[in-house]
C-alpha cells in the first residue's frame, strides 16, 4: 500500500516536471523568434551602406581595396568605414596616423561589423610610384616616372605637399612625385592622386619606390626587370623575393646613373583571414598565373563568372569592381563583376551635407576642379568629374547587394525554433491529465498520514507499543 502511494506521488512529480519543461521550451522558442537574421538582429539590407551581405562579417570581416572617395569616416568603393580610436594605420609599410589619409589615396581597409556599422581595424595606404618625373606630355595628359607611364584623368587629384591644388603646368621634368594609382598592366598606371614633393637638386640622389611584378632576372642575379624597367641590385640587397612572377615592392636610390635597388620585398598580403568578403576596384590583367587585379589573383565562382571576367577584360580598358570572397591572402573568388566604373565615384551615396575631412584635408574636398583645370581641351573639363559613372553605378550596386543579402536569408533557421511548438505540448498534457485523475483515491488514503508513519517507521521497531497500533 505504502509502495503504491509512493509510486503515485512520484508519477505526479514527474508529470509536473515534464509539463514545466514543456512550458519553458515553448517560452524559449518564442523568445528566439528572430527580429533580424537568425536572431542576430542584423538588417539584411547591408551594413554601413556598403551593400555587402552580413554573412561572414563579424568573424572574418570585409576587405575594401580602392581609393578614398570621401570623408566622414572614410568611403571606399561606395562603402562607409568608421575610423575608431583603435584603428591601425600604415603607409607603405610604416606605422602612421589618421592624418595620413587623403582623398585619392589607394587603400586596403580591413573592417568588421560592430553594432550595425563597419569599424576599420586596419587602413593600409600603398603608393604605386615614388620618383622623379622624366617626361611630361601635357597634350596627352600623361607623364613618365621610373619608366612607368602615368595617365592623368579629369578626376586625378594633383596636389602640392601642403595639400593644395596643383595645376599641371606647374609640374616639371625632374620633380619628385608620389603617386597613388590603379595598375593597368605592364608599365601603365591610371593616377588617382599625384603629390609633388620637395625636390632636391636634379643631380642629387633621391629615394624611389615602385610596386610591380618581377618579369626577369639577369643570369648573375645582379639585375632585375620590374614592370618593363631593368634595375641594378646592390650586393647587400636580400635575394629572398627574387623570383620571376613575384609581386614586389622595390625601394632604392635614383641618381644620374639610374636606379639602384636597396630593398626588394614581397608585396604585402591582404590583412584578413580566408573567408572575408572582398570589394576591390582595379584593372583586370591576364598573366601566366591567371587573371589578376591589384596584385590579387581573381577566379570566377563559376563558369558564368569566368566568362564575365573574360568579357570585362576584352572591353576597352577601364576599371571594374569585383565582389567576392578571400580564398587565400593572394586569391579572390569573384561572385560579382561590374565593368566600366569610375573608381572615384563608384556607388557613392548622395551627400547628406558637407563631407569634409577635417583640418588637414580641407584641400582634398575643395580642389577637384583645380586639379583638372589645366588639362588640354581634348579632355573633359573638371566640371564633369562627378558625371561619368553615377548613372551606371546606381543600378549596378543592387546587383552587389541583393545576391549577398539573399544568401543569408535563405537559411531562415527561424523555422527551427518553431519545431518545439509543433503542438507537442498539446499532445503531452492529455497524457499527463489522466494520471492525476487516478491518484485522487491515493490522497484520500491520507498521503500526509502516510508520510507521518513513514517518518516514524524507523522508531517503531524499537518501541514495545507496536502491537497496539494495528487498530485500522
Amino acid at each position: 500500500m505504502k509502495a503504491l502511494q509512493r509510486h503515485g506521488l512520484l508519477v505526479l512529480r514527474a508529470a509536473g516536471m515534464a509539463l514545466l519543461g514543456l512550458v519553458l521550451a515553448v517560452a524559449g522558442s518564442v523568445a528566439a523568434t528572430p527580429g533580424g537574421m537568425g536572431g542576430t538582429g542584423i538588417d539584411p539590407g547591408g551594413i554601413g551602406g556598403t551593400g555587402i551581405s552580413p554573412g561572414g562579417i563579424g568573424g572574418t570581416g570585409i576587405v575594401a581595396i580602392g581609393p578614398v572617395q570621401r570623408f566622414g569616416s572614410i568611403f571606399v568603393n561606395g562603402g562607409e568605414y568608421a575610423l575608431a580610436p583603435q584603428t591601425r594605420y600604415r603607409v607603405d609599410g610604416q606605422a602612421a596616423s589618421e592624418q595620413s589619409l587623403h582623398l585619392g589615396d589607394m587603400v586596403s581597409v580591413h573592417a568588421v561589423e560592430q553594432g550595425g556599422r563597419l569599424d576599420a581595424l586596419e587602413v593600409r595606404i600603398d603608393h604605386a610610384v615614388i620618383g622623379r618625373v622624366s617626361q611630361i606630355d601635357a597634350s596627352a595628359a600623361r607623364l613618365v616616372v621610373l619608366g612607368q607611364t602615368i595617365h592623368l584623368l579629369p578626376s586625378t587629384l594633383l596636389r602640392t605637399e601642403r595639400d593644395q591644388p596643383l595645376p599641371l603646368s606647374r609640374l616639371s621634368v625632374g620633380d619628385l612625385v608620389r603617386i597613388s594609382a590603379l595598375h593597368r598592366g605592364a608599365d601603365q598606371w591610371q593616377a588617382l592622386r599625384l603629390v609633388k614633393l620637395s625636390s632636391p637638386p636634379a643631380r642629387q640622389v633621391t629615394q624611389f619606390q615602385l610596386r610591380g611584378r618581377i618579369e626577369a632576372v639577369s643570369a648573375d642575379a645582379q639585375r632585375v626587370r620590374v614592370n618593363g624597367v631593368w634595375m641594378s641590385l646592390t650586393r647587400a640587397t636580400p635575394r629572398t623575393a627574387l623570383a620571376v612572377g613575384a609581386q614586389v615592392v622595390v625601394r632604392g636610390s635614383q641618381g644620374p646613373q639610374g636606379e639602384v635597388i636597396e630593398a626588394l620585398q614581397p608585396s604585402p598580403l591582404v590583412a584578413a583571414p580566408p573567408g572575408a568578403r572582398v570589394v576591390l576596384v582595379g584593372y583586370l590583367q591576364q598573366t601566366p598565373q591567371g587573371w589578376e587585379s591589384q596584385g590579387l589573383r581573381i577566379e570566377g565562382a563559376n563558369d558564368g563568372l569566368n566568362r564575365a571576367l573574360q568579357s570585362a577584360a576584352g572591353e576597352q580598358p577601364a576599371p571594374l569592381v569585383i565582389v567576392g570572397t578571400l580564398q587565400s591572402p593572394q586569391m579572390v573568388v569573384a561572385e560579382r563583376v561590374i565593368p566600366q566604373v569610375d573608381a572615384m565615384q563608384f556607388a557613392l551615396p548622395p551627400l547628406a551635407g558637407a563631407a569634409t575631412s577635417g583640418p588637414g584635408k580641407a584641400g582634398d574636398a575643395a580642389g577637384i576642379e583645380g586639379s583638372a583645370a589645366q588639362f588640354p581641351p581634348s579632355i573633359p573639363s573638371g566640371q564633369g568629374v562627378n558625371m561619368p559613372m553615377p548613372g551606371i553605378v546606381s543600378p549596378a550596386l543592387p546587383t552587389i547587394i541583393l545576391p549577398n543579402v539573399n544568401a543569408p536569408v535563405t537559411p531562415a533557421l527561424p523555422a527551427v525554433p518553431q519545431v518545439p511548438s509543433v503542438n507537442l505540448p498539446a499532445a503531452v498534457p492529455p497524457s499527463v491529465m489522466p494520471s492525476p485523475v487516478a491518484p485522487p483515491p491515493v490522497p484520500s488514503v491520507a498521503p500526509p498520514t502516510v508520510n507521518t508513519p513513514s517518518v516514524a517507521t524507523p522508531a517503531l521497531p524499537a518501541s514495545p507499543q507496536l502491537p497496539t497500533i494495528p487498530r485500522p
